[in-house]
């Protein structure tokens, strides 16, 4: 993939990691519009003036951007992503590519690339899986699109972590979704925990527990066990997040996961597993997981 002229919509944390990832390749001339950049106050908006700094080209609008590069990359916000994909869409045409680099749901990236398709141009779904923060432009990513492939090998040039997924769109999304059910999850239980402790005076004790426990093994070894495990003890392990959620009451620290985690283990003790499927059937995650979803575990 031969790219010299890359317009960007969005320059905000995404959008500057990925120019200053782009413009390692000299050839490249990058122009940049962002709806801050048209802020008529004084003095000038500060990220107009890093962005001119930096050394990009800027926009006063969306439409000029479109027209004049080949490829076109939109790092907004979620709830602008739709929008600023249908305008980009009125000036698209055949041999432009549109890449969409926001955090959507994969129905909204299939939207997406009809709305790119219908004028002829090629679209790609990027998924960042790292954290722009920690990694910059080289935080983890997924690309999807019939020339993603071409794409991902065009960015790992420039040092860019991009691996090919799939042509077909909505995968990246769907993996970055699923990742976000645990990696948020996570998170969200480690608030309510250590809140939990701290109140106790336990803050310090606590995390080196949970921390002990995780490092014993592999991740994988921790996970075959909570799975293979909860369909036998589901039910005893939801009468013990009754005392869990009342010792959290008690100290004024409101159970959100807690009460989300009893709820999940009534509903995997009511299936019964064990009772329908021989447990010689049950090895690993894989057959539980599978066994499950053919029961309509949701």
């Amino acid at each position: 993939m031969d790219i010299t002229k890359i317009g960007l919509v969005g320059y905000g944390e995404v959008g500057q990691a990925v120019a200053q990832g782009l413009m390692r390749n000299k050839r490249v001339s990058i122009d940049v519009f962002d709806i801050r950049f048209n802020n008529t106050d004084s003095p000038p908006d500060p990220l107009k003036t890093k962005a001119e700094s930096n050394g990009v080209n800027l926009r006063e609008d969306i439409d000029s951007l479109v027209i004049n590069n080949e490829l076109i990359i939109s790092a907004v916000t979620c709830e602008e992503a739709l929008k600023v994909a249908e305008r980009v869409s009125q000036n698209l045409a055949s041999g432009k590519i549109f890449v969409d680099m926001n955090t959507l749901a994969p129905k909204v990236k299939t939207q997406i690339s009809r709305l790119v398709e219908e004028k002829g141009a090629a679209f790609i779904e990027i998924a960042i899986l790292g954290t722009i923060a920690s990694y910059g432009f080289k935080s983890p990513m997924l690309a999807c699109g019939v020339k993603a492939q071409n794409f991902a090998h065009f960015l790992n040039k420039l040092d860019f972590k991009v691996n090919f997924l799939s042509d077909q769109i909505g995968q990246a999304s769907q993996m970055k979704m699923l990742r976000s059910v645990f990696a948020k999850g996570v998170e969200s239980l480690l608030f309510e925990m250590l809140t939990a402790a701290e109140k106790f005076k336990m803050l310090e004790p606590v995390m080196a527990a949970v921390v002990n426990h995780m490092d014993k093994g592999s991740f994988l070894d921790i996970a075959e066990t909570w799975i293979t495990t909860n369909v036998v003890h589901a039910k005893r392990r939801a009468e013990e997040m009754d005392h869990v959620i009342e010792t959290l009451e008690d100290i004024g620290v409101e159970p959100i996961m807690s009460i989300a985690t009893r709820e999940r283990l009534r509903k995997c003790a009511q299936l019964n597993l064990f009772e329908k499927v021989k447990p010689e059937n049950l090895a690993g995650y894989r057959d539980v997981i599978r066994s499950m979803v053919k029961l309509n575990y949701t």
